[in-house]
């Protein structure tokens, strides 16, 4: 098989594995949110927005299931560490679970 239509194959199923998980993951990290926000003045950490905590967790989920699927093809995704929770830009839009 040419390596093009592996590449897009395995493109192709990332994306499918993707919306499904984000379906379970979205649920997740709502309740992470919840969690921290009742912990912050315990632990005097800044403010993280909900916005915040949802796009960091599908960058590690998307990291996560590019580990295993693209891979083998060469691609290698890190992780966003916790600490850096702050700093993330990524944000889930609503066709993104479909």
């Amino acid at each position: 098989m040419p390596r093009g239509v592996l590449a897009g194959g395995a493109f192709f199923l990332f994306l499918c594995v993707r919306g499904v998980l984000l379906w379970l993951v979205i649920p997740i990290a709502c309740c992470t949110w919840l969690v921290t926000l009742g912990l912050r003045p315990m632990f005097r950490q800044p403010h993280l927005t909900l916005g915040k905590v949802v796009g960091w967790a599908d960058l590690n989920l998307s990291a996560a299931i590019a580990q295993v699927l693209l891979r083998p093809l060469g691609h290698k995704v890190p992780f966003t560490p916790w600490a850096e929770v702050n700093n993330v830009k990524h944000r889930v839009g609503l066709a993104d679970p479909c």
